[in-house]
């Protein structure tokens, strides 16, 4: 892994959260009311990198931006590899979206998103092959330098 790469994630101090993946389902069957449920389908792994600079600008860096995406996507494609079952890997970046954390005097975060889910259907919910792809992203974020909120 590269040392930018570390000493980005130390600058902007970087941390991620685990959030439950939900699906919303509505059956509507004929002659009957429809109906919803929802179903863990898999987790969102939400990160964030604070906002340093003090100039006008909202936006993060494109080049750090950038760099930040290019290794989340080496790390989902390296789990994908490994991942059984029907588990898929998908990171989304939102470089135009600003979180304000209320938690933290309103400092500005960028945010990226990975998800973990399956093509199983629907109605699944997430299983083993989830939890394992969990497990081994948090285990490399953690290797990276990423603290866990």
């Amino acid at each position: 892994m590269p040392d930018d790469i570390r000493s980005l994630i130390r600058e902007h101090h970087a941390f991620y959260e685990v959030l439950p993946y939900y699906v919303v389902l509505e059956e509507r069957p004929v002659g009957r009311p429809a109906t919803t449920r929802r179903v863990q389908a898999g987790f969102d792994i939400d990160i964030y990198g604070e906002r340093t600079a003090n100039d006008t600008s909202w936006a993060p860096p494109p080049e750090k931006y950038g760099l930040g995406h290019a290794e989340l996507q080496r790390i989902v494609e390296n789990v994908s590899r490994h991942a059984t079952g029907s588990c898929s890997l998908e990171v989304i970046p939102s470089p135009s979206t600003v979180v304000f954390d209320t938690r933290d005097r309103g400092k500005m975060e960028a945010t990226f998103r990975l998800r973990i889910s399956h093509g199983r259907g629907l109605d699944q919910p997430a299983g083993l092959p989830e939890q394992g792809a969990l497990e081994e992203v948090a285990k490399e974020l953690k290797s990276m330098g990423f603290a866990r909120r």
